[in-house]
Formats: C-alpha cells, structure tokens, sequence
C-alpha cells in the first residue's frame, strides 16, 4: 500500500502534469484559491489548495482527495453538489459539467500534481528588466583557449574541449579505429549498423577522405531524414490522431504529408530559416507549382482537439511555437505571468490573438 509519503514524493508521468496544468491548476486558480491557499485573507474549512501536500492533508473534514478513488475524494463531493453541507465552489457558483469531468479524470490518474515543497502562490511579478535575463543575451564570440600542446586539436573546437581536459590534468582518449568509427558515424546519422561490405570497403580504403566519404554517402542516404526528422517530429507533438475527442474520426487523414515534409527537408538540407517560415505560414509563400511544402502547415494543425475546445487548441499551437522556436513555455501565461520568464499574460493573448484570428 502506499503511504502518504510515497503519494507525496513518487515522480509523476509527464502526460498526467501536462494534464494538471493545463486543466486543474487553472481550475484551482480561478475557483479555489480566494478561499483555500496562503493568500486567503482566511482559510476556509482549514483546507489549503496550493500544493500537493495540503491538498493530499485535506482540511477539517480530511483529506481533499483520494488519488484514484473518485468517490471517495471529498473534492470531488464537493464540486458535484451532492451533499447540501459541501458544496464548492459555494453560493451557488457550481463548476460547469468540462470542469467536473476534468477535475474526476485528474483523480482517476492519480492526481498528478508537481508543486511539491512550499505552497505555490498565484501569481509573481515579471522580472523588472526582461533584457537583462539571462537567456536573451546575444551571442558573444568566445576567445579560443590557448594550450600547452595544441598537436592534438584539428579544429577550434577541439581547442576549448583541450583546455578543460588540461584544466583537469586528463588527456583525450586515443582516436577510434576506422571499424569503430564507421559504426559511430553510421548510427549516428541513420540510426542502423553499417553492413559487412560498408565495413569492408571503409577498411580497405587508404585515402586522406576516406571517412569524408563515408560521411557524405550517410548524408546523402534517405535514411538520413529519417532518422533526424523524427526528432523534429517530437517537437512538433506529430500523432496520426486527434486525441481528445469521441464522436468523431479519431486520425486525421493526411498526417503522414507533414512527417514526409520534414523527412524531406531534412534530406533535401533546407535552410532552417525557410523551415520555420513554411510551418508557420506556407500559405502565404510564393510556392510556384510545387505546392508541397503546404504540408508543413502540419505543425500547427496536428495538435490534439480538446473535444473540438477552441481555447484549448489555440494554447495547443501557442504551446508548440513557443516550445519549439523559442524554448519558452508561454502557455503558462495563459493563466498568470510567468514565474520564471519574462511574459506577461498580456503577451499570451496578444498571441491568442494572432492564432484566433487566422
């Protein structure tokens, strides 16, 4: 059985906290946290919302919830007016039908929850000067270490790897054989093992370039795409599916156009520049007649459907720009400025906008 404190403490799934705060944080946020979290003028009924641990404690009448017990979590009770003496939120302010639903499928998983340790508040100021954060500082040219012996270093790269080596009295490790290296390369760039006479031939091949060949004849292989554009296809939260929805197809019936498009942009070296741009607005490019890279308009549009939510798939394709050119998490500013990054909520729906109005 699990104690209190493995509820407390055991690592959630990653699909069960996106689910938390995506639904239930907003939920807390907007419903519960005036009356139940350390900002309340006065706590009512003893219960505390704002992290995980008050929430597994509960108030007065115990724990809030029960992790996948549905009908046994008082919150549950509560929201779903069941019982005159326990009603939230109260005076009448029931939570809409979505909300219930959501709030009873987040117990059955188990009440994924991340604010572990002190309780969370609602909201933090935005930094007071967004240029001076750290990760918008422009790129500066590092001056390349001087060594003691530079014999080993090929490019300037090799250089700084050197100099901490030094810095640790270490030496590098001796250079592969050309069997090892081969293998390297060859999984590295298309994710399979060379074959006997790949193998062979590299071998036999006494040549300054010989691995620049093999390298290049890895680059030009269609494996190639493949293999690095299912990373991209990651971040692009790439699925046959809709996800979310009941009565309807669940697959979307062209999805396999975008997975080629970016199989094939890797194949073909697109510049990364025109990348983002076709994905972000292929429709509104010169195509000429190749129209194929409309496809690329599949980074925005194969997110999941939310049961066809409209708020919900426009901080889908918020959450994948952002995430995917920017690496910021934006979509927490749908709810409060973020805590830790310079965005205000204003700036999310300055880009609601933008998406709900093309």
């Amino acid at each position: 059985m699990l104690s209190f404190g493995n509820l407390l403490f055991a690592t959630p799934e990653p699909a069960g906290i996106e689910f938390f705060e995506a639904k239930i944080r907003p939920l807390f946020v907007e419903n519960c946290y005036k009356c139940h979290s350390q900002e309340s003028e006065k706590v009512k009924g003893g219960l505390l919302l704002d992290s995980k641990e008050n929430l597994l404690k509960g108030g007065d009448t115990g724990p809030a919830i029960i992790p996948k017990d549905v009908e046994k979590s008082l919150l549950i009770k509560a929201v779903r007016y069941t019982d005159e003496n326990l009603q939230m939120p109260p005076k009448g302010k029931k939570l809409s039908d979505a909300q219930i639903a959501d709030l009873e499928a987040w117990v059955k998983m188990g009440a994924p929850d991340p604010r572990v340790g002190q309780a969370q508040g609602v909201t933090t100021k935005v930094p007071s000067s967004p240029k001076n954060h750290w990760a918008f500082q422009p790129i500066k040219n590092s001056p390349v270490p001087k060594l003691k012996d530079a014999t080993w270093t090929k490019t300037p790269i090799d250089n700084f790897i050197l100099a901490k080596l030094e810095e640790k009295q270490l030496k590098p490790s001796p250079p592969a054989d050309k069997r090892t290296l081969i293998r390297r390369a060859t999984f590295d760039l298309i994710g399979l093992p060379p074959t006997t006479e790949e193998v062979e031939i590299f071998l036999a091949d006494k040549s300054p370039d010989a691995f620049a060949k093999v390298v290049d004849r890895l680059l030009a292989s269609p494996r190639y795409g493949e293999r690095w554009g299912r990373h991209w296809l990651d971040v692009a939260r790439y699925a046959d599916t809709k996800g979310y929805v009941f009565e309807e197809e669940r697959r979307y019936p062209y999805s396999y156009t975008y997975r080629d498009y970016v199989i094939r942009s890797f194949n073909e070296d697109l510049p990364f520049n025109q990348f983002i741009v076709q994905q972000l607005a292929a429709d509104f490019l010169p195509l000429g007649k190749d129209k194929r890279a409309l496809a690329a308009l599949g980074y925005l549009t194969l997110g999941r459907r939310f049961i066809n939510n409209i708020h919900d798939i426009i901080d889908d394709r918020i959450d994948v720009v952002s995430r995917g050119f920017m690496g910021l998490t934006v979509s927490c500013a749908r709810c409060h400025d973020h805590k830790f990054d310079p965005i205000p909520t204003k700036d999310y729906y300055a880009l609601y906008g933008v998406f709900a109005s093309s």
